[in-house]
């Protein structure tokens, strides 16, 4: 389906940039009505994301004006002045939805902040309470070591590990 009109251009990407933030899992996205012309909503899209969304399928991309305008968009529609994000679809590329190409265009320090916030440790501290668990697992497989015919501690054993893999 090709787009007749640039309106009509803006609006399937606008769309398929809210397709693909509810496809990520990131909430519900949909175009703001006049395509933030509005007095509230100054992004092109309305969405659970903290940044202003400004999408542009151009022929030709303005690059400097449109990050300009994306940068002014969050200024005026009470977003912070750097929670900005610029989607510009690929004019070389197709321009069916699910095949259009799309980059995003952010401030750097933004970017840097993202990749710190998902960089951070994954793996908690064991608490107090695994710790023992641990320690007594450790007893555990000792005394089952050395006698392996003694039911108690194998089923205490196994109590254990199905505890433990439980708050793993």
């Amino acid at each position: 389906m090709k787009p007749k009109t640039r309106i009509e251009k803006g609006k399937l990407a606008e769309k398929e940039v809210a397709r693909r933030i509810e496809r990520a899992g990131l909430g519900q996205a949909r175009r703001s009505a006049g395509s933030g012309n509005g007095n509230r909503d100054k992004g092109d899209l309305v969405s659970g994301l903290k940044f202003l969304l400004e999408i542009k399928n151009e022929k030709t991309t303005n690059f400097l004006s449109n990050v300009d305008q994306s940068k002014h968009q969050a200024e005026i529609g009470n977003y912070d002045f750097n929670k900005w994000c610029l989607v510009t679809v690929d004019p070389r590329g197709v321009q069916e939805p699910e095949r259009m190409t799309m980059y995003a265009t952010i401030e750097l320090d933004e970017l840097l902040s993202l990749f710190k916030k998902n960089s951070e440790s994954k793996v908690k501290e064991p608490d107090r309470n695994l710790k023992l668990k641990l320690e007594l697992l450790k007893e555990y497989c000792r005394r089952l070591e050395s006698d392996q015919t003694d039911r108690y501690y194998f089923q205490r054993f196994k109590l254990l590990c199905s505890q433990i893999i439980k708050e793993l």
